[in-house]
């Protein structure tokens, strides 16, 4: 007889109320995971983390007292153990490589299906890092090639037109890379390319 895994134990930590709190319920609904918290600032998601325990936590990065890079730094030290997942709309490019630099382990947009958080969250606590280190190093020479246009900010028609081949073949390229990045958007394939020394910001 068989015996079911533990959910994993996830902290949400963002300073809008209303949205937290339907995170929460909307996550808590799904027996795989478990809220154990919710914090307002980076100073509470510490607080909670060395309390409660949890396996994951999603971090906003602009709250106050103690924003979402600077908790990230802390729990690196502090928690080496959990995983944190950058969970923002606030999209510049600089604040979220600064937070995977410190210590988080991926990053998604506000805007995604639960069932997208979901998946990265059970995805996160099984695999951590690790496949992604492991598979980036698989990137092709023109995979990769594709990638940096991404990085510079050229959309698909741009690259395909710099790179002369088909816009499908540069979505086709983007798909097999956000496979082996385990990343859901443009944002966070290069935050993991970065984060994996295959190119600097």
């Amino acid at each position: 007889m068989s015996v079911a895994a533990a959910p994993v134990k996830v902290l949400i930590a963002d300073d809008q109320t209303l949205f937290r709190a339907a995170l929460a319920r909307m996550l808590a609904a799904d027996a795989r995971l478990e809220v154990v918290g919710q914090a307002r600032n980076g100073r509470e998601a510490v607080d909670q983390v060395m309390s409660r325990k949890p396996d994951v936590v999603l971090m906003d990065l602009e709250m106050p007292e103690l924003g979402g890079v600077e908790a990230i730094k802390l729990l690196t030290q502090e928690a080496p153990g959990v995983r944190v997942i950058v969970l923002s709309a606030y999209g510049e490019k600089s604040r979220i490589s600064e937070a995977m630099a410190s210590g988080a382990k991926g990053y998604v947009d506000k805007d995604v299906t639960p069932e997208d958080i979901v998946a990265r969250i059970l995805a996160m606590h099984s695999n951590g890092h690790s496949q992604v280190a492991v598979e980036a190093v698989a990137l092709s020479r023109r995979e990769l090639h594709v990638l940096k246009q991404v990085a510079s900010g050229l959309s698909n028609k741009q690259i395909a037109r710099k790179l002369a081949i088909s816009h499908k073949t540069v979505r086709n390229h983007l798909s097999r890379v956000f496979r082996k990045l385990e990343a859901s958007n443009r944002t966070e394939a290069v935050m993991n390319a970065v984060r994996n020394g295959l190119f600097s910001a």
